[in-house]
């Protein structure tokens, strides 16, 4: 296999810290705010995920530029190793991409690429396992096995609690500012600046009800005081916590997210149930229609556009719950 000059090329808020070996450099004759809106025409992780896929591609030892029988070659070899059909759809995505950015002929989407992920499909179960759905009750459970007497107790609970109550995902909890934040006499509205499903920087606004009577587990009431005990009145809500309690100035990550929740669900009975950090979007979302609320109201806070998607979500974990057939007279 040739050793093209654009194959270690592979994809580094500047544009050469985001784009790195990716993207060919395209900010020569650019002022500093062109070169800004340059850089943020691509989310982090985009770009993360993209960089990942390539480096994947080359350790298989394929080259790049790719042409279109070494893609097809390198999606059979990985679909032989196990790799589920979702992630091969990603990867072949990404080496689209990355022929498109470089500015040479993408092999990518041919029919011949488009058939080998069919024949992929066919020969696949594609059902994929979802994060089961955190219900209301299991919610409690997990705030209770924490001290929230402890400022990791008090983050965490007031991180879990939101984490349901506003349908987020990783990305966006831990990416929330404390200029996100309109306290309202009912709750609190938050701006999500950036998602999975809106990657264009349009402002989105999620309302988070204060409960109306005394609880344990309202997350506007431990949104508050996880600000209040921390000191945090700027930047990020959610960051880490030295051993000496000292609390950091930049966010939490996505992976400090589910090692904090793994670590609160070891010091319950739901270890086994393989919830994860979209557990608490998933249960949110189940929970809420369980109750009767209707798709538009759900979908303001999740977010939702598909209906497809959003359905996807409604996790009935008894198969006989809120059963269509429940009449017999």
């Amino acid at each position: 296999m040739s050793d093209h000059p654009l194959q270690h090329q592979v994809i580094n808020i500047d544009y050469q810290e985001r784009y790195g070996d990716v993207m060919p450099d395209q900010r020569e004759g650019l002022t500093p705010e062109a070169q800004r809106l340059l850089a943020e025409s691509v989310s982090h992780n985009t770009i993360r995920a993209m960089r990942a896929d390539i480096r994947v591609y080359l350790s298989a030892g394929f080259p790049l530029p790719a042409t279109e029988p070494d893609i097809a070659n390198f999606l059979s070899d990985q679909n032989k190793l196990g790799k589920k059909p979702a992630t091969l759809i990603r990867y072949a995505n990404s080496l689209h991409m990355w022929h498109r950015y470089m500015g040479v002929s993408s092999p990518a989407r041919t029919m011949t690429i488009r058939s080998i992920l069919r024949g992929i499909k066919k020969t696949r179960d594609m059902r994929q396992a979802s994060a089961p759905a955190l219900r209301l009750a299991e919610l409690h459970v997990l705030l209770d096995a924490l001290d929230r007497n402890t400022l990791r107790g008090l983050r965490d609970s007031a991180l879990f609690a939101l984490s349901f109550y506003g349908a987020f995902r990783r990305s966006e909890i831990v990416g929330l500012r404390v200029d996100d934040l309109d306290w309202q006499p009912k709750g609190v509205t938050i701006r999500i600046r950036y998602s999975k499903t809106n990657q264009a920087g349009r402002i989105e606004n999620k309302s988070i009800m204060q409960a109306t009577q005394e609880t344990s587990y309202c997350p506007v009431t431990l949104l508050k005081a996880w600000l209040s005990t921390s000191g945090i009145s700027r930047g990020a809500i959610f960051r880490s916590i030295t051993l000496g309690d000292h609390i950091g100035s930049g966010p939490l990550t996505d992976q400090t997210v589910s090692d904090r929740m793994k670590v609160a669900l070891e010091k319950t009975s739901l270890t086994d149930r393989g919830y994860t950090p979209h557990s608490f979007r998933a249960g949110f979302i189940t929970e809420a229609h369980l109750r009767g609320k209707s798709d538009t109201q759900i979908k303001r806070i999740s977010g939702h556009r598909s209906q497809r998607t959003f359905e996807q979500y409604i996790r009935i974990a008894d198969e006989f719950e809120d059963h269509a057939g429940d009449f017999f007279s």
